[in-house]
């Protein structure tokens, strides 16, 4: 019997190759921050969404502010492409929307509804814009922060600065 306490040969703890995983997943592409604002027609587009979509990663979201600025967080670097969409703010769109009311003194897990407010900002857009394979919308994005506007036309798809 030894003082010393003895240690199994070639065991190696589970947290050290863990951490070593999570370090490598990083190293595979990176991500960017991209923000900037939403025209259509000159004018700031109201609200809405702004999807960055790079093949084999999940997209980026962002959701337009009342002035048309967005921040995107967690882009893929690289060529992505974009997509804008305004039709969850359609006021046409609420009737089918989940109409969850929770149980008296219960919270709801959705938040406030904000549905009238919403439908105040919507502008409707082409119909190009909602599918990134069709918008025209496309940006080189680089590590760091990447400004970028976004500039629609209402008579086509696939104007972008």
């Amino acid at each position: 019997m030894g003082l010393i306490p003895s240690r199994r040969p070639g065991r190696v703890g589970a947290f050290p190759i863990f951490l070593a995983l999570i370090g490598m997943s990083g190293c595979a592409g990176g991500s960017a921050t991209v923000k900037g604002k939403v025209y259509i027609d000159d004018k700031p587009l109201k609200g809405g969404t702004v999807s960055f979509v790079q093949e084999g990663k999940p997209p980026a979201l962002a959701q337009i502010d009342e002035d048309g600025s967005y921040t995107a967080l967690r882009v893929p670097t690289g060529k992505v492409k974009i997509a804008v969409e305004t039709e969850s703010l359609n006021k046409g769109n609420l009737a089918d929307a989940r109409k969850y009311e929770p149980p008296a003194g219960q919270k709801s897990p959705y938040g406030k509804r904000k549905g009238a407010e919403e439908a105040a900002r919507y502008m409707p857009i082409p119909t190009s814009y909602n599918n990134e394979s069709t918008s025209g919308l496309e940006l080189e994005v680089k590590s760091g922060s990447n400004p970028y506007d976004i500039k629609l036309v209402s008579s086509a798809g696939g104007a972008g600065k």
